[in-house]
């Protein structure tokens, strides 16, 4: 009998891009305190019980995972904010264990729960963290106050645990600047980070009148003098276009 009573929102069975070097399933959790302007999951903002549906949609879930073992090799959880159900998650991995134990385990988070941070990475095996910008800026992206002393509260913490992991930042050009990301690039990596990806922004609705020209969401990408200065802060830069 399934142990865990998390909440799924989503689910995407076969990916190659979530977990480095992985094929893996990613279980998008609900729930997350943040609303990032270019949050592209907003139907998974709130947080509600867990009902019926959810229970079957868990037992679905675990089918496939058993049927799916000799094809993917790790299992990601994502949201939403994947951290908020810290304790479902732990449950969740235990559930996995029983029938796959070769299973990695990855986590995608915006680092906005230090604490439930500290209690699921023991569990984890590589994360992708969310720096989504410089301190002084974040209340602009998430509209929640202090939400950047958490995220960099979390990339500490994530930095002594050890883990593989890597920091990345969605290049949105109607709030930050190469300046920005130059100044992101310099923090983590003086913090320790090795890993350090640029990602393209992509507006949610993608036919709206008033998102920014191609041109403006691209130029992170295209300029070669700032992609050069950002490699010689980050051992490791990903620039993901």
């Amino acid at each position: 009998m399934a142990k865990s009573n998390i909440i799924i929102g989503g689910l995407v069975p076969f990916t190659t891009i979530d977990y480095p070097t992985k094929i893996s399933a990613v279980l998008f959790l609900q729930g997350c305190p943040w609303r990032c302007i270019y949050c592209s999951n907003p139907h998974l903002f709130a947080f509600r019980k867990q009902t019926e549906q959810d229970k079957a949609n868990y037992e679905y879930v675990l089918e496939l995972l058993k049927k799916r073992v000799k094809i993917i090799d790790a299992v990601v959880f994502s949201g939403g904010e994947a951290t908020a159900q810290a304790d479902e998650i732990i449950s969740c991995i235990e559930d996995i264990k029983e029938f796959a134990p070769h299973y990695k385990f990855g986590l995608h988070t915006n680092g906005c729960f230090p604490e439930k941070l500290s209690k699921v990475l023991p569990y984890i095996d590589w994360v992708g963290l969310d720096i989504k910008a410089p301190c002084k800026k974040y209340e602009q992206i998430t509209t929640i106050k202090r939400s950047g002393e958490f995220a960099f509260e979390s990339l500490e913490i994530l930095i002594k645990s050890g883990k593989n992991f890597e920091v990345r930042t969605t290049a949105d050009p109607t709030v930050l600047t190469k300046d920005d990301i130059l100044e992101i690039a310099e923090t983590v990596a003086k913090a320790g980070v090795k890993h350090y990806a640029v990602q393209r922004y992509r507006p949610v609705d993608r036919d709206n009148l008033n998102n920014p020209p191609a041109q403006m969401i691209t130029q992170f990408f295209t300029d070669k003098e700032f992609e050069e200065k950002l490699r010689a802060i980050v051992p490791e830069l990903e620039m993901r276009f």
